[in-house]
């Protein structure tokens, strides 16, 4: 097996010798005062690189844009749903064409979750039928809850990108999250509503996190999207 390289580093003749291709799918939206608008491409980008290390894939570069038309009037760019589902269709058929037999879609954005949800079935008659594509979403495999632009992110882009990080900038949600999940996840998506669930977007303390949590969830993140492609 080849040793792991991201497909930045890589040309035509290095990629021949992958079937397996980790596509990581992110957004571009606030993320607070103190994060980068690109957190959730950037964190999906870093463990689809950890991930392809320990199941002989390649990393493909990140799709930076996503479904976020929950976070106005702060910052966004956002995509239609049609549109991102369009994107990943054209991309993984791409890669189906050059030889890969095996494509997961690394998701790193809740706002996401149902464009990528039936990737598989549109693909229907556009890919080989030995050709395998799954829908992962990073956050599940872990035991914290994800947030935004909390503890939890906060760790982790501490632990990928120090330097991208305004700690001094960082504050708790102006407003108390008293909804059940089952009513945040109903509300999440919806236009506008960001700033109206968490008060100034941030959902969480990112004043909790650490460089060190942020390694530790790396490391279980890792390990578990590396056992669940094991299984699929």
């Amino acid at each position: 097996m080849q040793s792991y390289m991201h497909a930045y580093g890589m040309s035509d003749p290095d990629v021949k010798g992958f079937k397996r291709a980790i596509v990581p799918v992110g957004s571009t939206e606030q993320h607070g005062p103190h994060l980068p608008v690109l957190t959730d491409a950037l964190i999906a980008e870093h463990v689809a690189g950890l991930v392809a290390a320990k199941t002989g894939a390649v990393a493909m570069p990140a799709i930076t844009y996503g479904v976020s038309y929950e976070h106005a009037p702060l910052f966004h760019a956002s995509v239609k749903s049609s549109t991102l589902a369009a994107m990943v269709c054209d991309v993984c058929a791409s890669l189906a064409d050059y030889g890969f037999a095996d494509i997961i879609l690394l998701n790193g954005h809740h706002g996401n979750i149902g464009a990528l949800q039936y990737i598989a079935q549109d693909l229907k008659g556009r890919v080989a039928a030995n050709v395998s594509v799954h829908t992962l979403h990073y956050w599940h495999a872990m035991k914290e809850e994800l947030g935004h632009a909390g503890e939890t992110e906060t760790s982790l882009v501490l632990a990928i990108a120090p330097r991208l990080v305004r700690m001094e900038r960082a504050m708790p949600g102006s407003k108390k999250l008293d909804r059940s999940k089952a009513a945040y996840s109903a509300l999440a998506n919806a236009p506008g509503s960001f700033v109206k669930i968490t008060g100034n977007g941030v959902w969480g303390d990112p004043r909790k996190a650490s460089a060190e949590k942020g390694r530790k969830l790396l490391k279980e993140i890792t390990g578990e999207l590396a056992k669940t492609i094991s299984e699929l």
